[in-house]
């Protein structure tokens, strides 16, 4: 399957959210509950800060810093890791979706059903391209987060990791 280019976006919601400075959240799967608990302290000053927080939203702790800023009515583009022909917005996304506050982007044909590992890995790749900055709470050793970061090389802009540790794992 080849990689999603930029070109071929699809989109349901607020497209002047892309215009803005995008804050990108990446996060292994497996993150401790400290660390969940001390990103979740980071989100209401992003909302009154007027933040536009970026992410597929899939891993626990990027699912509740999304609701979270749903709740707060904070403004999210959240990339889908498959087609948007499957995608039916769960009732706390509704009402952003309606407000302008909400953007959900993907880079796949409607053709593409499921998230896979590839697809994750590809729109995590999204969400660096398109983030002006990044917060990355958490990356475990061997990941594919990791990896992905490593590939990526070093990533000036990034915010520290909660507890002041480096956001990002080097392997």
């Amino acid at each position: 399957m080849p990689e999603p280019t930029l070109a071929t976006l699809h989109a349901v919601g607020n497209p002047a959210l892309l215009a803005e400075p995008l804050l990108g959240l990446l996060a292994s799967r497996d993150c401790p509950g400290r660390i969940l608990l001390d990103t979740l302290e980071l989100v209401p000053p992003w909302v009154r800060d007027g933040r536009v927080i970026l992410s597929g939203f899939h891993s626990p702790l990027k699912q509740q810093v999304l609701r979270s800023v749903l709740r707060r009515n904070g403004c999210v583009v959240k990339i889908l890791a498959r087609g948007m022909e499957e995608y039916h917005p769960p009732e706390q996304e509704r009402a952003p979706l309606t407000n302008g506050t909400l953007l959900v982007v993907t880079a796949y044909p409607d053709g593409i059903h499921r998230t896979t590992r590839e697809t994750a890995l590809a729109r995590n790749r999204l969400v660096l391209a398109l983030a002006s900055e990044l917060v990355i709470p958490y990356a475990a050793p061997e990941s594919g987060l990791a990896s992905l970061l490593t590939e990526w090389g070093n990533l000036s802009g990034t915010t520290a990791a909660p507890g002041g540790k480096s956001a990002i794992t080097r392997l």
